[in-house]
């Protein structure tokens, strides 16, 4: 999969890009179809993922081969290619049921590198989104902001500091006027963002809908990995957990044997 010479700027002008996967609505629909049981209540708990609630289930590639297969599908990996230069290294899905109304922040102050920027995130929708069922929210061009970690803020580098720094960037976004745009997503598209986007979740008006999805965070080739809410006395360096490049067997290999070649 391509890209054209504008698309590759806009990313770098916006900071995000929304592009066409290519991924068959079956698989999507197969693992809404097997989430189902986990959603909306507080009753049976996803087995075999690090952390899973009523509408948030991280890292279930360990156990789900079709969830796998989004975070490494060839058209998602080229395009991150195309955009960097630079071999993606997926890390972490979580995958979602609802909006999450979750306040704005940026990838960095979880997953940081260096050099600075070499991380991204890629949404792709299960189903078709709108304004009711409380979309992505973004703040184009943000990405070229300078690095904000917990110091640059006058913070502890620590996560019990986490609302003083969401607070700082809402004031942030108020004294620069930045105006949000908003991920309105056809099934099947993907949104890739910037490290250092700011970005949330926009209020959910119909409370009836889900946003049903699934996140993918990668590193590119030559970041070296550390988390800015650990770096007390220096920075936390960490080996992320990467996720296999292996398509599963009897895949999606047998649809699409052009990505292969």
């Amino acid at each position: 999969m391509s890209l054209s010479v504008e698309q590759i700027n806009k990313f770098n002008e916006d900071g995000y890009l929304i592009f066409d996967t290519q991924l068959p609505e079956s698989s999507l629909d197969a693992i809404s179809e097997r989430l189902k049981p986990y959603w909306g209540h507080e009753g049976a708990k996803f087995e075999g993922a690090p952390y899973a609630d009523f509408n948030r289930i991280q890292d279930a590639w360990r156990v789900d081969n079709d969830i796998k297969s989004i975070a490494i599908a060839p058209p998602i990996l080229a395009v991150l290619q195309a955009l960097y230069g630079r071999k993606p290294k997926p890390f972490q899905t979580l995958n979602f049921y609802k909006g999450t109304e979750q306040k704005i922040h940026s990838d960095s102050i979880h997953f940081n590198s260096e050099p600075f920027g070499l991380m991204c995130g890629v949404w792709v929708a299960f189903e078709n989104i709108g304004m009711e069922q409380g979309p992505l929210m973004y703040y184009p061009g943000s990405h070229k902001l300078p690095e904000m970690n917990f110091e640059t803020m006058g913070l502890e580098p620590n996560y019990a500091y986490y609302p003083q720094y969401e607070a700082y960037l809402e004031q942030l976004v108020q004294d620069r006027q930045m105006q949000p745009a908003y991920g309105l997503m056809n099934k099947g598209q993907a949104l890739v963002w910037a490290a250092n986007l700011l970005h949330g979740g926009s209020k959910q008006t119909n409370k009836t809908l889900t946003r049903q999805s699934q996140v993918t965070h990668y590193y590119l080739d030559g970041a070296k990995p550390w988390r800015p809410g650990h770096s007390k006395d220096q920075r936390a360096y960490f080996t992320p957990e990467w996720l296999p490049y292996e398509q599963p067997k009897q895949h999606w290999r047998d649809r699409f044997l052009g990505w292969f070649k």
